[in-house]
């Protein structure tokens, strides 16, 4: 992935992401609690479980909806360029 400048997305990365719109309380909690409906531990760390969790916080608002689309779209785009790069 290296060939393509784009490292995995992180929990780290979603938690900033959702704080740049709700303020970084808000966002701990909403990412907590969308984890613990989960039945996941944190952190999270697959791919698969953080686009499960972005799906679960985009159905708590407007804002977390944008958040957590635009982190969803980013693990799409690194899994698809994941699968050409071991292809």
């Amino acid at each position: 992935m290296e060939d393509y400048g784009h490292e995995a997305p992180t929990e780290k990365d979603a938690i900033k992401a959702f704080a740049d719109l709700v303020g970084p309380r808000t966002a701990e909690g909403l990412w907590g609690l969308a984890v613990q409906s989960l039945g996941l531990q944190r952190p999270v760390t697959t791919p698969a479980d953080l686009r499960r969790v972005a799906e679960h916080v985009m159905e708590v608002g407007e804002l977390s909806r944008v958040a957590g689309r635009s982190l969803k779209v980013r693990l799409i785009t690194y899994e698809a360029l994941a699968r050409t790069v071991t292809s």
